[in-house]
């Protein structure tokens, strides 16, 4: 059997965490319903991500109350859970990553390593990486605009990921279907997330942020669960919801016995092109 994983995508209410905390409390029973062992919720989950955002007004430290929380909401349901949030340490902030084990509650954090626009004057940049061991597998865990970095996630991969989990809050500065300007949609987003699987040979499971405006910010949702394959398994429209897919683990091997992808890198010729 392989693993169960689960989306869960709103648009969080911005800067209102307990709020937020609630909408997560109000989900997870609804993958756990669905059948899910890992439930995946969006970045910056806790507080949205708006244009005024000031991260001393939101964050938290981590651990904290609402990795607290999330530890007691994950016992009870018996999953797993990852998403980001903004926490603070000192005067300094981060875009965290946080994974809750049902057993041992907080087990991991990573903050986003690559950061993308304004980001780079409100967080701190990570600069460790961050696989879990779980009773499904090795896990690996990214936040949004890592996506767009092949090397990085397949520097997860070879080292030893499974799956990748990936939340994130795809936007843009217009409506989606504003085909004069940025042309960025989800079909953008979900080849990111198709060709991170495909050309690694893993699953990805990618949480968005439902469709919402925060003042100039346009989030367009959109999650989904992909296979090693590069198969759409499960994958979510622009609104509120929440969706299950099966990641059948146990035929990685099988899968990669055709899709010799890894093993066909030449990394000595790639070594010359870089100048290495």
């Amino acid at each position: 059997m392989g693993a169960k994983f689960a989306v869960a995508q709103w648009h969080s209410f911005a800067g209102d965490v307990e709020a937020n905390l609630k909408q997560v409390a109000a989900m997870v029973p609804m993958a756990k319903d669905l059948g899910a062992d890992v439930v995946v919720i969006p970045e910056t989950f806790t507080s949205g991500y708006y244009d005024d955002l000031k991260p001393e007004h939101v964050a938290q430290t981590v651990p904290g109350p609402a990795t607290d929380f999330l530890s007691d909401l994950c016992a009870k349901y018996d999953v797993y859970l990852f998403g980001s949030m903004i926490e603070s340490q000192q005067d300094k902030f981060y875009n965290c990553g946080v994974f809750i084990d049902p057993g041992q509650g907080l087990k991991a954090k990573y903050r986003k390593m690559h950061l993308f626009g304004a980001e780079k004057e409100m967080f701190g940049a990570g600069e460790e990486i961050a696989i879990v061991d779980t009773r499904l597998g090795r896990l690996g865990l990214s936040i949004c605009y890592d996506l767009a970095f092949p090397e990085y996630i397949r520097g997860l991969v070879l080292n030893g990921a499974e799956v990748i989990l990936n939340a994130t809050n795809w936007l843009t500065v217009g409506p989606p279907n504003d085909w004069d300007t940025w042309q960025w949609s989800h079909l953008q987003t979900t080849a990111f997330a198709v060709s991170r699987a495909l050309e690694n040979t893993v699953g990805l499971v990618m949480c968005c942020q439902g469709a919402g405006i925060s003042q100039s910010i346009y989030s367009f949702g959109h999650s989904c669960i992909v296979s090693p394959s590069g198969r759409l398994l499960a994958q979510l429209g622009d609104g509120d919801g929440v969706t299950a897919a099966e990641i059948p683990m146990e035929k990685v091997a099988e899968w990669r016995s055709i899709a010799t992808y890894l093993p066909d890198r030449r990394v000595e010729l790639y070594k010359k092109l870089l100048g290495m």
